[in-house]
Protein backbone atom coordinates (compact mmCIF):
# COMPACT_ATOMS: atom_id res chain seq x y z
CA UNK A 1 0.00 0.00 0.00
CA UNK A 2 1.69 3.31 -0.97
CA UNK A 3 1.95 6.41 1.40
CA UNK A 4 -0.38 8.71 1.76
CA UNK A 5 0.24 12.10 0.96
CA UNK A 6 1.05 14.18 3.75
CA UNK A 7 -0.91 17.61 4.31
CA UNK A 8 -0.84 20.30 6.53
CA UNK A 9 -3.49 19.29 8.36
CA UNK A 10 -0.99 16.40 10.02
CA UNK A 11 0.63 18.91 11.69
CA UNK A 12 -2.81 20.58 12.83
CA UNK A 13 -3.84 16.83 14.38
CA UNK A 14 0.03 17.30 16.61
CA UNK A 15 -1.24 21.16 17.74
CA UNK A 16 -4.33 18.90 19.27
CA UNK A 17 -2.58 16.98 20.90
CA UNK A 18 -0.53 19.27 22.59
CA UNK A 19 -3.19 21.21 24.00
CA UNK A 20 -5.02 17.97 25.08
CA UNK A 21 -1.81 16.66 26.84
CA UNK A 22 -1.46 20.81 27.98
CA UNK A 23 -4.96 19.86 29.43
CA UNK A 24 -4.69 16.45 30.88
CA UNK A 25 -3.00 17.05 34.27
CA UNK A 26 -5.75 19.43 35.21
CA UNK A 27 -9.12 18.06 33.51
CA UNK A 28 -9.70 16.47 36.87
CA UNK A 29 -10.02 18.99 38.87
CA UNK A 30 -11.43 21.81 36.66
CA UNK A 31 -14.39 21.17 34.30
CA UNK A 32 -13.48 23.81 31.93
CA UNK A 33 -10.05 21.92 31.22
CA UNK A 34 -11.98 19.03 30.97
CA UNK A 35 -14.06 20.56 28.43
CA UNK A 36 -11.28 22.00 26.37
CA UNK A 37 -9.22 18.65 26.57
CA UNK A 38 -12.67 17.52 25.15
CA UNK A 39 -13.07 19.88 22.17
CA UNK A 40 -9.49 19.50 21.54
CA UNK A 41 -9.22 16.18 21.49
CA UNK A 42 -12.74 16.20 18.77
CA UNK A 43 -10.53 18.77 16.83
CA UNK A 44 -7.76 16.60 16.54
CA UNK A 45 -9.60 13.20 14.90
CA UNK A 46 -11.28 15.70 12.80
CA UNK A 47 -8.24 16.96 11.94
CA UNK A 48 -6.68 13.10 11.58
CA UNK A 49 -9.54 12.45 8.76
CA UNK A 50 -9.33 15.60 7.10
CA UNK A 51 -5.18 14.88 7.05
CA UNK A 52 -6.24 11.50 5.41
CA UNK A 53 -8.22 13.06 2.46
CA UNK A 54 -6.99 14.19 -0.69
CA UNK A 55 -6.09 18.13 -1.92
CA UNK A 56 -9.36 19.12 -2.79
CA UNK A 57 -10.36 22.53 -1.71
CA UNK A 58 -13.05 21.67 0.23
CA UNK A 59 -11.30 19.32 2.65
CA UNK A 60 -8.36 21.77 3.08
CA UNK A 61 -10.26 24.55 3.71
CA UNK A 62 -12.14 22.61 6.57
CA UNK A 63 -8.90 21.72 7.94
CA UNK A 64 -7.67 25.22 7.89
CA UNK A 65 -11.06 26.04 9.72
CA UNK A 66 -11.12 23.26 12.42
CA UNK A 67 -7.33 24.51 12.82
CA UNK A 68 -8.26 28.24 13.07
CA UNK A 69 -10.82 26.69 15.83
CA UNK A 70 -7.73 25.33 17.29
CA UNK A 71 -5.96 28.46 18.11
CA UNK A 72 -8.45 30.20 19.38
CA UNK A 73 -9.55 27.52 21.98
CA UNK A 74 -5.47 27.38 23.02
CA UNK A 75 -5.50 30.62 23.06
CA UNK A 76 -8.35 31.42 24.84
CA UNK A 77 -7.98 28.59 27.83
CA UNK A 78 -4.03 29.45 27.99
CA UNK A 79 -4.69 31.53 30.89
CA UNK A 80 -6.76 28.48 32.75
CA UNK A 81 -3.68 26.13 33.08
CA UNK A 82 -1.36 26.36 35.43
CA UNK A 83 2.34 27.82 34.72
CA UNK A 84 4.16 24.72 33.85
CA UNK A 85 1.83 23.36 31.42
CA UNK A 86 1.10 26.86 29.25
CA UNK A 87 4.19 26.74 27.14
CA UNK A 88 2.10 23.17 25.69
CA UNK A 89 -0.79 25.35 25.17
CA UNK A 90 1.30 28.34 23.78
CA UNK A 91 3.14 25.68 21.42
CA UNK A 92 -0.38 24.68 20.14
CA UNK A 93 -1.33 28.14 19.55
CA UNK A 94 1.37 28.76 16.82
CA UNK A 95 1.24 25.63 15.64
CA UNK A 96 -2.78 25.91 14.78
CA UNK A 97 -2.48 29.26 13.45
CA UNK A 98 0.90 28.18 11.43
CA UNK A 99 -0.89 25.25 10.21
CA UNK A 100 -3.89 27.44 8.78
CA UNK A 101 -1.56 29.82 7.11
CA UNK A 102 -0.11 26.42 5.24
CA UNK A 103 -3.96 25.31 4.68
CA UNK A 104 -4.79 28.90 3.03
CA UNK A 105 -1.75 28.56 0.63
CA UNK A 106 -2.66 25.53 -0.65
CA UNK A 107 -6.80 26.43 -1.12
CA UNK A 108 -5.52 29.23 -2.96
CA UNK A 109 -3.93 27.16 -5.16
CA UNK A 110 -6.84 24.74 -6.02
CA UNK A 111 -9.41 27.15 -6.26
CA UNK A 112 -7.78 28.14 -10.09
CA UNK A 113 -10.25 24.64 -10.82
CA UNK A 114 -13.41 25.90 -9.10
CA UNK A 115 -16.25 26.82 -10.71
CA UNK A 116 -15.93 30.97 -9.72
CA UNK A 117 -18.87 31.55 -7.40
CA UNK A 118 -17.66 28.64 -5.32
CA UNK A 119 -13.70 29.29 -5.53
CA UNK A 120 -15.27 32.73 -3.94
CA UNK A 121 -16.86 31.48 -0.98
CA UNK A 122 -13.72 29.42 -0.38
CA UNK A 123 -11.51 31.81 -0.51
CA UNK A 124 -13.88 33.66 1.99
CA UNK A 125 -13.55 30.96 4.30
CA UNK A 126 -10.12 30.59 3.95
CA UNK A 127 -9.18 34.16 4.57
CA UNK A 128 -11.94 33.54 7.64
CA UNK A 129 -10.05 30.93 8.94
CA UNK A 130 -6.37 32.93 8.71
CA UNK A 131 -7.87 35.99 10.24
CA UNK A 132 -8.80 33.57 13.07
CA UNK A 133 -6.03 32.43 13.07
CA UNK A 134 -4.07 35.76 13.39
CA UNK A 135 -6.32 36.80 15.90
CA UNK A 136 -5.06 33.72 18.09
CA UNK A 137 -1.67 34.93 17.81
CA UNK A 138 -2.38 38.51 18.87
CA UNK A 139 -3.85 37.55 22.08
CA UNK A 140 -0.99 35.30 23.25
CA UNK A 141 1.56 38.15 22.44
CA UNK A 142 -0.15 40.96 24.41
Amino acid sequence: MPARKRTPADAGALAAGLLVDACRPHAENSLRLAVVRDLALDLGRRLETLAGEDFAADSLVEAALACADLAILSACNLPSLPNGDRPLAAAAVHLAAGTTRALISLVESETGTLDETYAENTLRDARSAGWRADLALRQISD
